[in-house]
């Protein structure tokens, strides 16, 4: 800030102090007319001349303007001073709106899977509002703020730069954002209807307002506590929609690569040698040393007959029958299964095994 802009500053903190015992939104009536003349002034000083020079101090002034609008002397002398209290009324409106503004749209990443999120940028968004529904429609304190002084300076670069240039372009997208942030706000609230009735009405809610808060906003400062949150909300709604869409298509992508493999259970193992031969008592384990089982219930035994004791990884499994109150292990036929692996051809003098019927039974106890 140069020293120009310093001498103006300081010279309007001085006026305001001076007529800081009247209402606040009659100063803000006063020092709006008043800021355009001085600045206006300011730039007819001569190299050496001050506003003071000019004008007066800023207490003289003040008081001209007070005697000119009716209004009754100062009756205490209060020291005039340019410092300015670190937390102001207006600083906490302005800062409010930043801080719920971003909390929203991080909530909005979360919204539909947790609605009650909202009610964190929704209660600070309330409390900075409560600060500024009586300072009028221009909000002139929180325009006349330091950091809001540089948003202005930076939103407006030097005319014809490619900057200024899209800044002009997406003012002018303006009207179709809040049509799109209405959409993107209806879209989240259908999305929640089956499961959250509560944030489906908050969420509707504020798609409905949101078509008449962008345009009025531009009237009445007021509607930017609720413009820019909204706007953030649905920009975080998006954000999580695509995040959504994403996972389910590498979901379903991964699914249709990648099949869920078939297992298969089997109750019996034949083996056989290479001539075609059913071997029996053959214990098999697996690469680590741990024996194969098949499912070692027998449904053959009932009541208090204990099962026959046969290692789970002993093939061919024998048959277990029941008769007589008594379990019988019947030892498997060499035919089994149905049907047996060919012979090799080298092998001569070799035959086919014959079906041989159970003959090997034995009690188990």
């Amino acid at each position: 800030m140069n020293t120009q802009a310093l001498g103006i500053e300081h010279y309007l903190a001085g006026m305001r102090a001076a007529l800081d015992d009247l209402p606040p939104n009659e100063v803000a009536e006063i020092m709006e007319d008043v800021e355009a003349h001085v600045a206006e002034l300011s730039t007819e000083l001569g190299e050496n001349e001050t506003l003071e020079q000019r004008l007066g101090s800023p207490e003289q002034y003040a008081q001209e303007l007070r005697q000119a609008a009716g209004y009754p002397p100062r009756t205490e002398r209060l020291p005039v001073t340019t410092k300015k209290q670190l937390l102001t009324r207006p600083r906490a409106a302005a800062w409010g709106l930043v801080i719920a503004t971003g909390v929203t749209l991080l909530a909005g990443a979360a919204a539909l899977k947790e609605p009650a999120i909202l009610l964190v940028p929704a209660v600070i968004l309330v409390l900075s509002l409560a600060l500024v529904h009586d300072r009028g429609a221009a909000q002139q304190e929180i325009m006349n703020l330091p950091e809001t002084h540089r948003l202005q300076k930076w939103l407006s670069p030097e005319a014809g730069t490619p900057a200024d240039r899209a800044i002009t372009y997406l003012k002018s997208l303006q009207p179709a954002w809040w049509l799109v942030r209405a959409a993107l706000l209806g879209l989240g609230a259908v999305l929640l209807a089956g499961r959250d009735i509560l944030g489906f009405l908050v969420i509707a809610a504020v798609a409905v307002v949101s078509v008449f808060a962008g345009p009025r906003a531009k009237v009445d400062r007021r509607w930017l506590w609720f413009s820019l949150p909204a706007s953030a909300l649905a920009v975080g709604l998006l954000f999580q929609m695509i995040d959504v869409t994403a996972d389910q298509l590498g979901y379903n992508t991964s699914r249709s690569s990648y099949p869920t493999p078939i297992v298969e259970t089997y109750q019996n193992i034949y083996a056989y040698d290479e001539n075609g031969k059913l071997l029996t008592n053959v214990l098999l384990y697996d690469q680590d040393g741990n024996p194969i089982n098949a499912p070692q219930q027998y449904y053959g035994c009932r009541g208090s007959d204990p099962q026959p004791m046969i290692p789970a990884n002993r093939y061919p499994r024998p048959k277990i029958d029941y008769e007589n109150g008594t379990c019988y292990t019947v030892a498997p036929s060499e035919d089994a299964p149905s049907s047996t692996p060919s012979t090799p051809s080298s092998s001569s003098g070799s035959a086919t095994s014959s079906s041989v019927p159970p003959t090997s039974v034995s009690p188990s106890k």
